[in-house]
């Protein structure tokens, strides 16, 4: 499978769960939906696939928060308003370190304020897609959501 590809079948499976597109310039596409989750209340989510040529761990944070801030322009937060912000940043890319996979899923922060932004790394060579692991306690539901958002949406 190429990047392309992935990247098509992620957008058809967004579509299907009635996602709406969004264009950000430095993202391109930004898929997005509000959605209510029994444990954590009101979200809404967003997605992009990016291409990952060449990633390392600085790009990697670096657009990953440049994703929060588009979060917060697609999804504006009311004063007194309880919506749990989600964004999940994909990058596709034929062969990663273990290294980058590490920083991205375990050491990379994912919650800022009243944000959530999981970079998520899809593997070509592989079609492995890595996700951030369940905490045994806090933020429990925040890592399940993102769990079940990535088996339904992007292990395609």
């Amino acid at each position: 499978m190429d990047a392309q590809n992935y990247r098509d079948r992620v957008e058809n499976a967004l579509t299907e769960a009635d996602y709406e597109p969004t264009d950000v310039e430095a993202f391109g596409t930004v898929w997005h939906k509000e959605t209510e989750d029994p444990t954590i209340g009101v979200t809404h989510v967003c997605v992009s696939v990016v291409d990952a040529e060449d990633i390392d761990e600085e790009s990697l944070e670096s657009t990953a928060e440049e994703f929060r801030g588009v979060l917060s322009d697609i999804a504006p937060t009311q004063p007194g308003g309880m919506k749990n912000l989600f964004g999940y940043v994909l990058f596709v890319e034929s062969d990663l370190s273990d290294d980058l996979i590490e920083f991205a899923t375990e050491e990379y922060t994912v919650a800022d304020r009243r944000t959530s932004v999981f970079p998520l790394l899809f593997e070509l060579s592989t079609e492995t897609l890595h996700l951030h692991p369940i905490p045994r306690l806090k933020g429990r539901g925040f890592y399940e959501k993102q769990k079940i958002d990535a088996e339904s949406l992007f292990s395609v």
